[in-house]
């Protein structure tokens, strides 16, 4: 018995040497092989330089580039871009020489703005690339603000010292809440706390009086008068635990989910589907699942079972399988489309190949391909002799080439 390296050696030697025979020109990838002969690329690399030495060996396809690499040549182009990059234009130039001169006078940028002529955002971004550095604190105190804003702006500081929320702001001043928090982050002054209603702290107060007495959430919310979600927000707020205060939380199933769940739980017993149970129930799939879910009932959709219209059709589809029918001749036969017998095939395990359609392929395409392959093999004709010749479209010359496996991108043929 031979090592594994020679082992693997010989068994390199025969995948290179097949589609050397086939197709000579195919490049052939190291990675395939390596994967085939379940050994390293790098290994797969070594043995194939040996064996050029000493036969003829397909090339091998080209790698793409790593990480490394990409990072290489990004990097060794870095320069090139930096030196690709425009010189500014005489406009330019003179934008920044007037620019730089106004701040050097300590003009602010929306008054440079208005002398220029130009937006703000310009004016930005020249100080911005002539390293010039702007305040823009010190530009809003400079800008002309309306004095009514000036006015609204002292009198939310002085509220907001008295103690005064943001709400209360608001009402005071007769402006939107968001205005009033909005002054506030301008003016840095932290927003006070909002302050709960009497009526806010009675309700949490009655609601966490009834929840130390075990009652569920739909309970306390039929003795304050309460939406249910509301009693919720309430125990969400007071941070009761959820896992210590399951009776106040998670509110009791009614009579009918528990019959409804103990029917289900006797039809699963039983070995019935999910389509079964609902029919028998007459409720929706849907529910069913829940209620599975809620069991920790696992369930696949191969549960299911095929209709008997599904089973015959199936019987079918085999019986013209094993007859050597093809899809197509299948399907005109049962009036079903091809892509309904696909499935079917595919659904029962039966192989299926393209190559079988060929025997109902066109007579006037099987000619013209072994014209093609006559002029092309024979003749060592070009794919451009050939479409002159047969007055054919290059297209139809390069499928018909495809099809009998030649390798149009490496075709050793010349022209006569």
């Amino acid at each position: 018995m031979a090592p594994p390296a020679q082992s693997t050696k010989i068994r390199l030697l025969k995948l290179l040497q097949d589609p050397l025979r086939i197709q000579p020109n195919t490049s052939v990838s190291l990675s395939e092989l390596a994967q085939t002969l379940g050994v390293s690329r790098e290994r797969v690399r070594q043995i194939y330089h040996r064996l050029a030495v000493e036969y003829v060996l397909p090339p091998v396809k080209k790698r793409r580039p790593g990480i490394g690499e990409v990072k290489q040549s990004m990097s060794t182009n870095v320069g090139d871009m930096v030196r690709k990059l425009r010189t500014p234009s005489p406009q330019t130039l003179a934008l920044e020489t007037e620019v730089r001169k106004y701040s050097e006078q300590d003009i602010s940028v929306p008054e440079i703005a208005r002398k220029i002529g130009r937006p703000a955002p310009t004016i930005y971004t020249v100080l911005h690339r002539l390293h010039i550095p702007f305040n823009s604190a010190k530009d809003t105190g400079r800008r002309l603000r309306n004095p009514e804003i000036l006015a609204l702006e002292a009198e939310v500081r002085s509220y907001s010292e008295q103690g005064l929320t943001a709400p209360e702001i608001a009402k005071r001043t007769g402006r939107h809440e968001t205005t009033i928090q909005r002054i506030h982050r301008r003016l840095h002054i932290p927003l006070q706390p909002r302050r709960k209603s009497p009526q806010t702290l009675a309700l949490e107060a009655e609601v966490r009086s009834y929840s130390e007495q075990g009652l569920t959430a739909p309970e306390i919310a039929k003795r304050t008068g309460r939406p249910g979600r509301t009693i919720y927000g309430v125990l969400q707020r007071l941070r009761i635990p959820r896992n210590l205060m399951g009776a106040a939380v998670h509110s009791g199933k009614s009579p009918e989910t528990r019959a409804l769940e103990a029917e289900v739980r006797v039809y699963i017993e039983q070995d019935m589907t999910v389509a079964e149970i609902a029919k028998r129930t007459g409720r929706p799939v849907q529910t069913i699942y829940h209620i599975f879910r809620r069991f920790g009932i696992p369930f696949t959709r191969a549960l299911r079972r095929k209709s008997p219209e599904t089973r015959a059709l199936e019987a079918e589809v085999r019986s013209y399988s094993e007859q050597g029918l093809t899809a197509p001749e299948i399907a005109g036969k049962i009036g079903r489309p091809r892509t309904t017998i696909y499935s079917i095939l595919s659904r029962l395990g039966i192989p299926f190949k393209g190559v079988k359609v060929i025997g109902r392929r066109n007579p006037k395409t099987l000619a013209f391909e072994a014209e093609v392959k006559w002029y092309y093999f024979s003749l060592g004709m070009s794919s451009q002799e050939i479409a002159s010749i047969t007055r054919r479209d290059m297209k139809t010359v390069y499928a018909a080439l495809h099809r009998l496996g030649v390798s149009l991108r490496n075709q050793s043929h010349g022209s006569g």
